[in-house]
C-alpha cells in the first residue's frame, strides 16, 4: 500500500484543528463536539448521533413503544381510575368520575378497532397518543414537523392529520382543577396544604403568566393554531431548559428570522443602503452605530469612520484582543485549558473572526439576541472603544455563539478557552480590592474606582454562561467547580454590601450623575446575575452553593425603564417615580425580601409593593428559595422547618399574580416574535418563566414532604430531660440524590414524571 502524498490536502475540524484526508470522516467527527442526537428510532426513545449506531440498535430493538401501544388495548377502566388504581365500572361517565364531576375518558379505546365509546366530552376529541402525550383531549406541544407528523398518526379514529386542527379547548376551571387534584392523589406525596394551594389558585396563576398560546416558544407554538388557548402545559420551558444544551435552544434567543433580521438590519445601517426604513441618521436604523459615540457626533460620519479600517479606534481594541488571544496560546501556564498550537492559519483565523465587520455583528447580536436574557450591562452609555478587551472578546464570544450562521458559530467554539484563559488571568479579576472600613462594614472607597474590576467581573460571568451551555462536559465541570468559585470570590472582594444606590427622589438634575447611577446599577445586576447562576448550579447541577442568604444584601434592580433610558434626563424622571420619597420597598436588599417572605403573610397592598419589583427581582427571589430546599432535604431537620419555606412560596404567587395582573401585557413580553430588530434588546428573556420555578419548588417541598415511611424518626419517646426536640427530627431523602452533575437529567426526568402524571 503506498502512502498518501505528503502535499496531500487535509480537512481540518474548525474545533480542535485535527486533521482528515477525506471529508465524509470530518463529518462523522464533527458530531462529536456536540450533543445533538438527530436519529432517533421509529419505535422505541431512544436518539444517536450517527445512522450507523442507530442500524445497530434497530438489530435489537424490542418495540417499546409498540408494546405500550398494545398493553393499552387490555384496559378495561377509564383513564383517571387507572392514574388512581381504581376500579372502575367501565360506565360512561364511570362511578367514580360522576362523583367527582369530572370528565371521564377511555383513552386507551383509539388504539383499539372497532367503535369509540363514548365520552363525557365531544365525540371527535382526539384520545391519547401511544406514549400518553394527551391533555384533556389536547395533544402535547411538539417541537419541529417531524414530531407533528409522528403525533398526527398516533392519533385515533379520523381525527384530522393537521395538529394544529386537533385542539380542544382546555377549561381551567374544570379539567386544570381536577386534573391537579388527581395528580395529588396519584403521586402520594403531595400534602394536603400544598394540594389545596395549587388547587385554589394555580388557574387564575397560569392563565395570567402564560396567556395565550402566542406567548408559547415558536417551535412549539408552530403545533396549535394561532387563535387556539392555551392548553396548560406546565413546565414548557424549564423541560426544554433540562433537555437541551445550547444557549440558542436553551434560553429565549428569538427566531432564526429575528436574529437575521438583526444582522441584516446591521450591515444597513452600517453601509447606509436602508431604503426602506428610516434614514441612516435617525435614532431607528442607527441605534447600533450611535452607542459607539459621543450622543453630539454625526452618525453617518461616524459611519464612513467605522468603515475606514485605519482611522477607525476599534481596530487598536481588536489588536489588543488578537494579541492577548496569541498569548495565552503561546505562553500556555501549567494546567492551562488552552490545547492550540499558534501558526499562520491559526492567526489568519483569529483575525478574521476579530475583524471589524465580524465583530461589530457579534456585538449587535449580543445586545439584540443575547442581552435581554442576562442583562448587566448598559448599552445607552456603552462604548467599545473605552470598554476592557476582556470584556469585548467576551461578549463577541456569545454574540457569536446566538448568530443565524452556523460558520459564526463553529468559528466561536475554537476561541472558548482561549477566551476564558484572557478573561480569568486578567489582572483587574486578580488583583485585590482596596477596602476601608466604615462602622465595622466593609465599603470600597468609590464606584468608580472600582469598575474596571467590575468589569472584569462581568466578563468572567458571560464565559461562565457559554462555557456551562456551549461547551464540552469538561468546561461545564471546570466552569462549575473552579471557574465560578473565583467569580463569587471576587464579588466579596469588591463588596456586595456596597451595591446600592443612593436617594435619587430629592437629587437636583444639575447634580445628578448618570454615570454613577449607571455603575451602581450595573453593579447590582451583576451581583444579582452571580446570584442567580450560584442557584442554577443547585436546582440544575445539584451542587452545593457558594453562596448564603445572609450575604445576599445587594439592593433591588432598578425597572427596565431606568436601565433602558436613553438619557440622563429620561432615566432621572423614570428613577423617580421608581423611588417615590414615602416608598421604601425600592431600597429594600435581596435578603431583606427573601426574610420578609418567610415569616410574615403580606397584606394586600404589601403584594402589590413587592410587585413592582419586576421579573428579575422577582425571579432572584424564587431562585433563592431553592437554596433553602436544597438545605433541608440535606440536613437532619425538625418538624415544621418547612412551613418558612412554604409561606415564603406563598407570597411568592400572590406577588406574581399581583405582578401580570397589574403591569402592561406587553411588558410581560409573551409574544417576542414580532418585535423589531430595532428594539429587541429591550425585550424581557427568559426571567419571565419565573413561574416555573415556583412551581419547580413546590414541587420539591412536596417531594420532601413525603410519607412518613420514607423518612426515618429518630429517636424514642420524650425522656423528660428537656432532650424531647430530638424525637421529633427527621433524616429526609433528598430529592435528588446525584451531586455536582453535569447532565440535568435528574431534573428533567422530576419534571417529565410529574408531567406524565398529569396526561
Amino acid at each position: 500500500m503506498s502512502n498518501a502524498p505528503e502535499n496531500e490536502e487535509l480537512h481540518y475540524c474548525p474545533v480542535c484543528l485535527k486533521g482528515y484526508k477525506r471529508r465524509e470522516h470530518l463529518q462523522r467527527h464533527r458530531t462529536t463536539h456536540n450533543a445533538d442526537r438527530p436519529y432517533c428510532c421509529n419505535t422505541c426513545d431512544a436518539a444517536f448521533k450517527r445512522t450507523d449506531i442507530l442500524r445497530r440498535h434497530m438489530e435489537t430493538c424490542d418495540g417499546k413503544r409498540a408494546q405500550q401501544g398494545i398493553a393499552t388495548r387490555k384496559r378495561r377502566a377509564c383513564d383517571r381510575c387507572v392514574r388512581q388504581k381504581k376500579a372502575c365500572n367501565s360506565s360512561s361517565p364511570c362511578q367514580n368520575c360522576q362523583k367527582r364531576g369530572v370528565s371521564c375518558q377511555y383513552s386507551y379505546l383509539g388504539c383499539a378497532a372497532g367503535p369509540s365509546r363514548p365520552t363525557t366530552e365531544a365525540a371527535d376529541a382526539p384520545a391519547a397518543t401511544d406514549d400518553g402525550r394527551t391533555l384533556s383531549g389536547t395533544p402535547w406541544p411538539v417541537d419541529n414537523a417531524a414530531d407533528n407528523a409522528s403525533a398526527a398518526d398516533s392519533m385515533v379514529g379520523d381525527a384530522p392529520s393537521d395538529p394544529a386542527s386537533q385542539v380542544v379547548p382546555f377549561h381551567y376551571e374544570d379539567d386544570w382543577t381536577a386534573l391537579v387534584h388527581d395528580t395529588a392523589s396519584d403521586l402520594g406525596f403531595l400534602n394536603s396544604h400544598v394540594a389545596d394551594m395549587i388547587d385554589q389558585e394555580w388557574p387564575m396563576f397560569m392563565s395570567d403568566t402564560y396567556g395565550t398560546t402566542s406567548q408559547l416558544r415558536p417551535a412549539r407554538r408552530e403545533a396549535y393554531q394561532s387563535d387556539a388557548p392555551y392548553h396548560g402545559y406546565t413546565f414548557h420551558f424549564l423541560a426544554d431548559f433540562t433537555s437541551r444544551t445550547g444557549l440558542v435552544s436553551s434560553f429565549d434567543c428569538g427566531t432564526v428570522a429575528q436574529r437575521r433580521e438583526v444582522v441584516s438590519s446591521y450591515f444597513q445601517a452600517l453601509e447606509g443602503t436602508d431604503t426602506t426604513g428610516p434614514p441612516a441618521s435617525s435614532p431607528e436604523s442607527g441605534e447600533f452605530l450611535v452607542e459607539f459615540q459621543d450622543p453630539c457626533e454625526d452618525v453617518a460620519s461616524y459611519s464612513a469612520e467605522w468603515e475606514s479600517w485605519l482611522d477607525n479606534p476599534m481596530v487598536v481594541k481588536l489588536q489588543q484582543i488578537i494579541l492577548r488571544i496569541k498569548e495565552v496560546v503561546v505562553i500556555k501556564p501549567r494546567n492551562s485549558t488552552v490545547t492550540l498550537s499558534w501558526s499562520p492559519a491559526l492567526e489568519a483565523r483569529c483575525l478574521d473572526f476579530f475583524s471589524l465587520s465580524r465583530f461589530g455583528k457579534f456585538l449587535e447580536l449580543y445586545w439584540s439576541v443575547w442581552h435581554p436574557n442576562v442583562n448587566f450591562l448598559h448599552r445607552p452609555t456603552f462604548d467599545p472603544t473605552n470598554t476592557p478587551s476582556t470584556l469585548l472578546a467576551a461578549m463577541a464570544t456569545i454574540g457569536a455563539c446566538v448568530s443565524p450562521d452556523s460558520k459564526d458559530n463553529e468559528d466561536a467554539r475554537l476561541w472558548f478557552n482561549c477566551v476564558e484563559e484572557m478573561v480569568f488571568t486578567d489582572d483587574n479579576l486578580c488583583s485585590e480590592t482596596v477596602i476601608a472600613e466604615v462602622d465595622d462594614h466593609p465599603v470600597t472607597c468609590s464606584i468608580a474606582a472600582s469598575r474596571r474590576k467590575l468589569q472584569a467581573l462581568q466578563a468572567a460571568c458571560i464565559v461562565c454562561l457559554y462555557q456551562n451551555w456551549e461547551g464540552t462536559d469538561s468546561s461545564k465541570r471546570r466552569i462549575r467547580r473552579y471557574r465560578f468559585g473565583t467569580v463569587v470570590s471576587v464579588a466579596r472582594d469588591i463588596g456586595i454590601s456596597t451595591a446600592r444606590h443612593a436617594n435619587y427622589y430629592n437629587v437636583p438634575e444639575h447634580e445628578f450623575s448618570w454615570q454613577e447611577y449607571v455603575a451602581r446599577e450595573e453593579l447590582i445586576r451583576t451581583f444579582i446575575w452571580i446570584v442567580l447562576i450560584d442557584t442554577a448550579f443547585v436546582i440544575f447541577n445539584n451542587l452545593p452553593h457558594r453562596m448564603v442568604i445572609k450575604e445576599m444584601t445587594v439592593q433591588m434592580a432598578s425597572p427596565e425603564s431606568c436601565f433602558q433610558a436613553a438619557t440622563a434626563e429620561n432615566c432621572l424622571e423614570e428613577i423617580r417615580l421608581w423611588m417615590p420619597d414615602s416608598s421604601a420597598t425600592c431600597l429594600i436588599t435581596l435578603r431583606e425580601a427573601i426574610e420578609n417572605l418567610c415569616i410574615k403573610t403580606l397584606s394586600l397592598p404589601a403584594q402589590l409593593r413587592m410587585a413592582e419589583l419586576g421579573p428579575l427581582n422577582l425571579f432572584a427571589i424564587v431562585s433563592s428559595f431553592h437554596y433553602m430546599i436544597f438545605q433541608h432535604q440535606n440536613l437532619t431537620v425538625v418538624e415544621g422547618q418547612l412551613t418558612p419555606i412554604r409561606n415564603a412560596l406563598s407570597n411568592w404567587k400572590n406577588i406574581w399574580v399581583a405582578y401580570c395582573a397589574h403591569c402592561p401585557r406587553a411588558a410581560l413580553h409573551v409574544d417576542s416574535s414580532n418585535v423589531p430588530a430595532a428594539t429587541m434588546w429591550k425585550r424581557i428573556g427568559f426571567s419571565r418563566y419565573c413561574a416555573e420555578y415556583w412551581l419547580l419548588a413546590m414541587l420539591l417541598v412536596a417531594r420532601i414532604s413525603a410519607a412518613p415511611s420514607q423518612q426515618h424518626q429518630l429517636g424514642g419517646a420524650d425522656p423528660g430531660d428537656g432532650t424531647g426536640e430530638l424525637c421529633r427530627a427527621r433524616l429526609v431523602e433528598p430529592v435528588l440524590d446525584k451531586y455536582d452533575q453535569t447532565s440535568m437529567r435528574q431534573v428533567n426526568d422530576l419534571i417529565t414524571n410529574f408531567g406524565k402524571f398529569q396526561l
